[in-house]
């Protein structure tokens, strides 16, 4: 009687190893499924210079700024946080769901996920700074953050910011304008608070009805929203595109697993990034205890904290100071 109790709690136990193991397999599959979507790169590119008449197009208002020389690169450590990951996020302007070495990062900001304390951090750099040229044929020289991207691709912008601020950040996340139409479109577009001027403005483009106040807005809309600059300035600019990151975030919290699977499959294929399937299976687990996080907001550099001055090709840009700006840093995003 106890050899046949004996055989038989073998049996289960041999069911629910395997039952596990099918469980371990079936999970294992669909999330490699879900990282072969992604495309890798290392953002490395070789480096090129910009042929005269294809640079971008900034204009940035210096009025009321004291002209100064450019700031060269603080010293001191890279500060680093084994509980804090700092990604660079980079929004380029290719109009396709291909993604080109001629483009260049129309928005970039520097996302920090604290993984202790489950809080997030979301810093605008200005994009018209003037920044010192680390590598390439204008090594030495001050030209727009912009740039860097087209210059030396993500891999220089990340240098840039590491050097510049001191901060650690060896990631990036890569969309472009496409990217950004479909995943609004996907998640069923967001609602933003407009002001007069801004729904004015975006009324402006043919099939566009908004309103001051609270409005739903699709994909494209929320492109051009994200992009305006015309009524204002760059500095605003940049805030409607931290906005239309929380308002996408806010949409996501509440999807329902079904949802959230089809975004996936939708999203991911619009992503570049030199994170590795490893790296990112380990942020799966993590993830749903970021969904609808509330992002701490802020810009580079900070108010105060810069001049104006000439830089490459008599272009007008930002003269931060750069010790300052990471020092302040610093202590926005580990403290």
């Amino acid at each position: 009687m106890a050899t046949k109790k004996k055989k038989k709690g073998k049996i289960v136990a041999l069911v629910l190893i395997l039952l596990l193991l099918v469980a371990f397999i079936t999970g294992f599959a669909f999330v490699k499924g879900k990282l072969n979507l992604i495309n890798y790169d290392d953002g490395k590119k070789e480096y090129e210079t910009i042929q005269e008449g294809d640079e971008d197009q900034i204009d940035l208002d210096l009025s009321g700024l004291e002209q100064v020389d450019p700031q060269g690169i603080p010293s001191g450590e890279i500060y680093k946080d084994e509980n804090v990951l700092n990604v660079l996020i980079l929004g380029t302007d290719e109009r396709t769901k291909d993604f080109s070495d001629n483009a260049r990062s129309d928005s970039m900001m520097l996302l920090s996920i604290n993984k202790k304390d489950h809080t997030a951090k979301l810093v605008s750099l200005e994009r018209g700074m003037g920044v010192p040229i680390l590598e390439g044929p204008y090594k030495g020289q001050y030209d727009w953050l912009t740039h860097c991207f087209r210059y030396g691709g993500a891999d220089l912008v990340m240098e840039e910011v590491r050097e510049c601020f001191r901060v650690d950040v060896d990631h990036f996340v890569r969309v472009n304008f496409t990217s950004v139409e479909y995943i609004v479109d996907l998640i069923g577009g967001i609602d933003v608070n407009l002001t007069a001027e801004e729904a004015v403005y975006l009324n402006s483009v043919p099939g566009t009805n908004v309103h001051e106040g609270v409005s739903h807005l699709d994909g494209k809309t929320a492109l051009s929203y994200a992009r305006i600059r015309e009524i204002d300035s760059d500095w605003q600019r940049v805030k409607r595109q931290q906005t239309v990151v929380q308002a996408c975030a806010d949409k996501v919290k509440n999807a329902s697993v079904s949802t959230l699977n089809e975004l996936l499959n939708q999203i991911l294929p619009m992503i570049q990034t030199n994170f590795t399937q490893g790296e990112i299976a380990k942020l799966m687990l993590i993830a749903p205890e970021f969904l609808g996080v509330e992002f701490e907001r802020m810009t580079l550099p900070a108010e105060g904290t810069y001049g104006g001055m000439t830089g490459m090709g008599g272009r007008s840009m930002f003269a931060p100071d750069f010790a300052e700006n990471a020092r302040i840093l610093r202590e926005f995003l580990y403290n």
